[in-house]
């Protein structure tokens, strides 16, 4: 009998063609409820967003290799994988363009007012009653990138044609960076005073988790605008909604939310200096199909009694 794969409803729908490539090591389901279903016999689990946890991992005995469909792992409780020898992947070298060109739109489409333009353009222009309100230029601008990374350093790269002067924040100095993009390192209090546009791209861990609170924001300025397409709760939303409301920054741009579908009466959502995607910034055709190619190699890696390329960086090292 061929092992199982499962395939879950939140990996949005891992292409057949790809998937296809598992059929001759094992038999493939793609689930459309809970993760619950058929997991106490399945070998391989390509998973979205769902949460992986000890409590989990007992109903799921014969599983070897939970594959996330993403860069972020926060959903997975890596410790208790390791303690199991469940082998943890994720794909993390295919999603950096996506997400960066995620990230300049957004930061334009709030400077120069789009998703206003838009609905004025249809409902407003031709009556002509008003004057839409004028946009901001990025040229001299700064722009602070909290989080030199993989999608970091991509927009970074994508910062070079818009004459704003880049400074980052990042754990570690990243020289080579600086030295071909003149990007200045700085620690988070400048990062937060000197920015005029601050993108975020850090991953959710313990110290991230509330890293932009009320404090932070109080630090930036009345004309900044805070962009996040990393993890919803890496900026404290109670928080930002209200120096949102006070102007006490200019305005944001947001792919996430502390929880996801966020509600629709979150109150970020009722208000006009913010722009908004529903955690959309990797959902292109080429990206999503790259995520899942890498996720299936990861699993066929496993079936085939190999290492998985892609484990998470805390399983780097552990014995299996």
């Amino acid at each position: 009998m061929k092992p199982l794969v499962l395939i879950s409803p939140g990996t949005l729908n891992v292409p057949e063609d790809v998937s296809e490539t598992l059929k001759e090591l094992a038999e493939v389901v793609y689930l459309k409820g809970d993760l619950d279903e058929h997991i106490a016999e399945a070998a391989a689990l390509l998973v979205g967003g769902e949460r992986i946890d000890a409590g989990f991992l007992e109903k799921a005995p014969m599983l070897g290799i939970a594959a996330r469909f993403g860069v972020g792992y926060d959903n997975v409780d890596v410790e208790a994988c390791t303690d199991r020898k469940v082998y943890a992947t994720h794909t993390p070298d295919v999603l950096s363009d996506g997400v960066a060109d995620h990230t300049w739109a957004l930061i334009l489409g709030f400077m120069r007012r789009i998703p206003m333009a838009d609905a004025y353009t249809r409902t407003e222009w031709a009556k002509k009653e008003r004057r839409l309100p004028f946009g901001w230029d990025m040229e001299g601008k700064v722009l602070g990138i909290l989080g030199l990374g993989r999608i970091g350093t991509e927009v970074l790269r994508r910062s070079q044609g818009f004459g704003v002067e880049t400074v980052y924040n990042d754990l570690v100095e990243k020289q080579g960076l600086e030295e071909r993009y003149g990007v200045k390192r700085v620690d988070l209090d400048t990062l937060l005073r000197d920015s005029d546009v601050l993108t975020v791209h850090v991953p959710l861990t313990p110290l991230t988790r509330g890293m932009i609170g009320a404090e932070e924001l109080g630090k930036m300025k009345p004309s900044a605008v805070l962009v996040n397409t990393s993890r919803g709760p890496v900026i404290d939303e109670e928080a930002l909604t209200e120096a949102l409301k006070n102007k006490r920054i200019r305005g944001a741009a947001l792919d996430v939310f502390e929880e996801e579908p966020t509600p629709l009466d979150n109150p970020l959502l009722g208000l006009d200096n913010v722009v908004v995607t529903p955690h959309h910034a990797s959902a292109t055709w080429e990206t999503r199909r790259k995520m899942a190619e890498t996720a299936v190699a990861n699993i066929k890696a496993y079936l085939e009694g190999r290492r998985p390329p892609n484990l998470v960086p805390e399983q780097r090292d552990a014995e299996f």
